[in-house]
């Protein structure tokens, strides 16, 4: 994907505002103090960098006797750190050899599950330092000499091998201990302790899209690259072990979580298997938190023209044939940091791991709703064109997305067939007869007429307002919508729609600037949003609904504070489940144990299917949609005693019992 950085945010404020001006500034706030707004529960990433060898000599635990392994290991870090700054060169040995001091130690000794380096046993906890600090002391004196880290290394007799993500260890630029950063804005940390030293690697990707040596000796760019973040962040776990023959003295290796998902190592091939330590919460979070997408996404929905160009599939790994794909589509003002802690515990699961890989969608939110379905729809079949086009991976076409708020409302569009209704609802005469650019009648056709997309398998919704949001009649969403500059080609489509069918004859969804606008097509009198909730649904998809309520106001009129109940139910669902949450009921962990519970459903049947066609038998045929009305769980807090006795007998009307709840 194109380059996210602060520049082209601050960019567009001053064109939206009128250059440098006082008042431009202002008026370019408010865009992010909406989204601010709108994104309250959205979790905000923090990280702070803590240096560890410069303040960490008094965590080097003393070892009685130097004559042991680990006690040699001791004091030799001990004098690496001595050395540190006067003689870098010979502190990178001093922690080299500490290194291979401690491992037959911790070979011995077993290694401890806990990530704290301080529960850690003995022998593991001074391996680990002895690898954080010559990495720590590596890629101090290879910025400052401005070489390649892995030439430090080699002074010092240290090769380099492993993979991580389409790269060989040598290519990525930077190697840190995850240790070395403290994060916020995550509700849990996943990983594993283990052997080794935890890690966050880093590498312009834009050095540039080159031709890499994949398996099989074949030199190609791989079209994942082309869904890479400008500057890609991985989590790795790195061993440091004895050469062998031909090999330098010691050899660094990169261990790969999501390339090798139960990450363990085998000293020797006789030797029982060790768990390897890594920590994927510190990589997401450096990605997230280095590419400012808490800005990006109000300024998205304001200045869609600036952003168009980044629409499309955004990728942190690399595309895995025969793992099923999971796409998440944020909603109104957000970006793909609405999903934050989602795709750190999902991603963070080695099972589902093993099983799914997890994409996000980003794009301009404040377009039309349905020309930002039809970039959707776009960018999904781009991923086919690029990855299944002969469709020969069967993962790939159990395609399951995930839509939050606005999101929800795209990711319904790829299990909808148009026919007529949309476009009956804005014109008077067929297609044909529009006089129009044709890029800009092919971008207005792709909006109106579509089917569904053949890879998507399962849908899920949250917080989704189906039926409108009062966010688009109210004022804020009618400031919000004026604020919005719509691209010059809506308006020239608006203006052709118009030239044609008289003005007065065309739909007031379809008139004027304000209606072009994603915020007001929430409304709940909106035509559009109507008209998408007359399209059919594709009968073998199945969808299920995670539904905010933030105790405001009793079920079924209340809701989570900007989407009410009533919008957000869908009559279909699979399943539903309402869950304590304001808007960003997405990160809650009620949620996320829910989209777990459904990906563990959507593999089973996938799985299920494969075994079939193995054994040349037909699949049993797929449940998609409920025997009667959607069945509804409850998962929240309970209120006062007078105000559960009126949620309950408002449940109770739409199904809703007690014994149904379950409370946390």
């Amino acid at each position: 994907m194109a380059r996210w950085d602060r520049r082209e945010a601050d960019r567009a404020i001053r064109n939206r505002g009128g250059g440098s001006s006082t008042m431009g500034r202002r008026l370019g706030l408010i865009p992010v103090a909406l989204g601010l707004w709108l994104n309250a529960g959205c979790a905000s990433i923090v990280v702070h960098e803590r240096p560890i060898l410069d303040r960490e000599t008094h965590e080097v635990v003393a070892t009685s006797g130097s004559e042991t392994a680990h006690g040699k290991a001791h004091g030799l870090i001990q004098a690496g750190m001595a050395l540190d700054r006067k003689h870098p060169d010979w502190a990178t040995l001093y922690f080299r050899d500490a290194a291979l001091a401690a491992l037959p130690a911790v070979l011995e000794e077993g290694v401890s599950p806990s990530r704290d380096i301080a529960q850690s046993l003995g022998a593991q906890s001074t391996y680990r330092r002895a690898i954080e600090y010559a990495l720590v002391s590596v890629d101090r004196q290879a910025k400052t000499q401005k070489v390649p880290w892995t030439e430090i290394l080699a002074r010092s007799g240290i090769g380099v091998e492993g993979k991580v993500s389409l790269y060989e260890a040598a290519l990525w630029q930077e190697v840190l201990p995850s240790r070395q950063f403290e994060v916020k804005g995550f509700r849990k940390e996943m990983g594993q302790g283990g052997l080794g030293a935890p890690v966050v690697i880093h590498m312009a990707t834009s050095v540039e899209r080159k031709p890499l040596t994949l398996e099989g000796g074949e030199a190609r760019t791989d079209p994942s690259q082309q869904h890479f973040p400008a500057d890609l962040y991985r989590a790795a776990s790195v061993v440091l072990r004895p050469g062998r023959a031909g090999e330098p003295p010691a050899m660094l290796e990169l261990h790969d979580p999501v390339r090798e998902p139960d990450m363990q190592w085998k000293p020797a091939p006789d030797a029982p298997s060790l768990p390897l330590a890594y920590d994927l919460t510190i990589g997401l979070a450096r990605q997230l938190h280095e590419r400012n997408l808490d800005l990006i996404g109000p300024l998205g929905v304001f200045f869609p023209s600036e952003y168009n160009g980044k629409t499309g599939i955004f990728m942190l790994d690399p595309y895995q044939r025969g793992k099923i794909p999971v796409v998440f589509v944020h909603g109104l003002m957000s970006s793909p940091l609405a999903w934050a802690n989602a795709m750190n515990e999902l991603r963070g699961d080695p099972e589902l791991r093993k099983r799914y890989q997890f994409w996000m969608f980003f794009y301009s939110t404040g377009n039309p709703i349905l020309a930002s379905g039809a970039r959707l729809r776009l960018a999904l079949k781009t991923v086919h064109d690029e990855f299944n086009p002969n469709d020969e991976d069967p993962a790939f076409d159990h395609m399951l997305v995930v839509g939050h708020s606005m999101g929800g409302v795209l990711s319904r569009l790829m299990m909808s067939s148009s026919g007529a209704t949309l476009w009956d609802a804005a014109a008077k005469v067929p297609p044909e007869s529009i006089d129009l650019d044709p890029k800009l009648k092919k971008m207005l056709t792709e909006s109106m007429f579509f089917e569904p997309v053949p890879s998507v398998s399962r849908v899920v919704f949250i917080s989704t307002p189906h039926h409108g949001s009062p966010l688009g009649d109210e004022l804020i969403g009618r400031i919000a919508s004026r604020l919005i500059r719509v691209p010059k080609e809506i308006i020239d489509i608006r203006a052709a729609l118009a030239k044609l069918n008289g003005s007065e004859e065309v739909s007031q969804a379809f008139r004027g600037n304000r209606y072009a606008t994603s915020v007001a097509q929430l409304g709940l009198e909106n035509p559009v949003l109507k008209s998408i909730d007359r399209l059919p649904l594709k009968p073998t998809v199945p969808y299920h609904s995670i539904i905010g309520h933030s105790g405001t106001e009793p079920l079924p009129g209340g809701g989570d504070g900007i989407v009410p109940y009533t919008s957000a139910h869908l009559e279909g669902a699979l399943s539903e489940i309402v869950v304590t949450s304001d808007h960003s009921a997405q990160q809650t962990e009620a949620a996320i144990t829910e989209m777990r519970r459904i990906m563990a459903i959507h593999f089973n049947e996938y799985a299920d299917e494969r075994r079939a066609i193995a054994k040349g038998v037909r699949p049993a045929e797929r449940i998609a949609r409920p025997d009667g009305d959607t069945p509804v769980r409850y998962v929240a807090t309970p209120n006062t005693t007078v105000e559960e006795a009126e949620r309950q007998r408002r449940l109770a009307r739409i199904g809703i019992y007690p014994e149904d709840s379950v409370k946390r």
